[in-house]
């Protein structure tokens, strides 16, 4: 991955519409010493298609999701993490996690949403951070998103480049790209 928020492209079509990976949310919860489970980051987002389905295998990109949080004014990293595995939910913000369906794939609808959360393990927090802290701005209290950690979400998955090769009419889909890539902010460099 580059320093910079979004990687690399792996292929055409990363930052295409259809289909899409959106981040809906995140941050830290601590459930408190009344509650059981243990704190944690939570990164929430959805896949969204255009007008065909998507089916993507269960469990969900499997050991090919990343997570990245940068910190604002070119501060570098602040946790990184490869090797994740999202987890489909029925609702957004402390969803329930869906139950792997019976045909062993998740179906993504046109018009739909396939929610997902994926979790930051804690030993992926760059050190100087902690769970609690990685999301924090800079200043603390300001109100400008420019001062705020920029967050990337990557997901891969075979189905992707599949799909981007039925819409696009490609007969040879390895140009395609098999990854979904969601970025919290970017700068719009046609406007500089």
């Amino acid at each position: 991955m580059d320093d910079w928020p979004r990687p690399a492209p792996r292929g055409k079509g990363e930052r295409g519409e259809d289909p899409q990976l959106v981040l809906t949310g995140w941050g830290y919860y601590d459930p408190g010493s009344k509650v059981p489970g243990e704190p944690r980051f939570t990164v929430h987002a959805a896949i969204r298609t255009g007008d065909r389905p998507l089916v993507l295998d269960a469990p969900l990109a499997k050991g090919r999701v990343t997570l990245d949080l940068y910190g604002p004014h070119g501060e570098g990293r602040r946790a990184s993490a490869r090797g994740l595995t999202a987890t489909v939910v029925d609702s957004g913000y402390m969803g329930k996690p869906v139950k792997m369906p019976a045909s062993g794939s998740f179906r993504v609808d046109p018009g739909k949403e396939l929610l997902l959360d994926v979790e930051l393990p804690a030993g992926a927090v760059c050190p100087g951070h902690s769970l609690r802290s990685i999301n924090k701005c800079s200043p603390e209290n300001t109100n400008d998103v420019a001062d705020c950690p920029v967050l990337a979400l990557t997901l891969a998955d075979p189905a992707i480049r599949a799909y981007r090769a039925e819409t696009t009419g490609v007969s040879s889909a390895d140009s395609l790209s098999d990854r979904l890539v969601a970025v919290s902010l970017e700068p719009n460099i046609s406007q500089v």
